[in-house]
């Protein structure tokens, strides 16, 4: 559900999201400045508005970063570029997972490439790894990144210490690459 709140000087909308997993509230603010409240079933509207205003400055403040950033070709993809981008996609990360892994040697079970907004990969618990598909548009080294990333997470399910050293065993310069994913340096 779509809703409005006042934030200083400005008036923010937002979509709503309530759902029956969640255990807090959670905030999400996409790169094209869209703003996803994610709340629990049994939280009252007053505790998620003054959650939203106790995180005002930093609502703002992103919103307004993403709005004077100049646009990312990453975030224009359309379903049809997903489509058609699918396979080539599932090809590289198959191929790159193959490689990595004789490093490695963990198992795994299912490949999924998914048109995803906010996440570059994930890992169930089941072993499954699932990975966006604008990992075909990144820099070779970016993406190298993201599979590794998920691919440690077979044997760490976590981002602890042994985690990253597993991380490093392969992509020893993570932390460059993992700074230029999160600040959109990726063209």
């Amino acid at each position: 559900m779509v809703k409005e709140i006042k934030l200083g000087e400005q008036n923010i909308t937002y979509t709503l999201k309530i759902s029956p997993r969640a255990k807090r509230l959670r905030l999400a603010i996409y790169c094209n400045g869209d703003l996803i409240v994610t709340q629990p079933r049994n939280l009252r509207t007053e505790q998620v508005d003054n959650f939203i205003l106790s995180k005002s400055a930093w609502i703002i403040s992103r919103i307004n970063n993403f709005k004077n950033s100049p646009v990312n070709p990453l975030n224009l993809l359309t379903r049809r570029d997903y489509l058609n981008a699918r396979e080539k996609a599932r090809k590289l990360v198959i191929e790159r997972l193959e490689y990595f892994n004789s490093f490695y040697n963990f198992k795994y079970g299912t490949i999924s490439i998914r048109d995803q907004k906010s996440r570059w990969g994930s890992c169930s618990r089941q072993g499954n790894l699932n990975f966006n598909f604008r990992l075909l548009f990144l820099p070779p080294e970016v993406s190298d990144y993201v599979i590794v990333h998920e691919l440690c997470h077979l044997k760490e399910f976590n981002h602890s210490a042994s985690f990253w050293k597993l991380v490093t065993h392969t992509i020893p310069d993570f932390r460059a690459l993992r700074l230029k994913l999160k600040n959109g340096q990726l063209i």
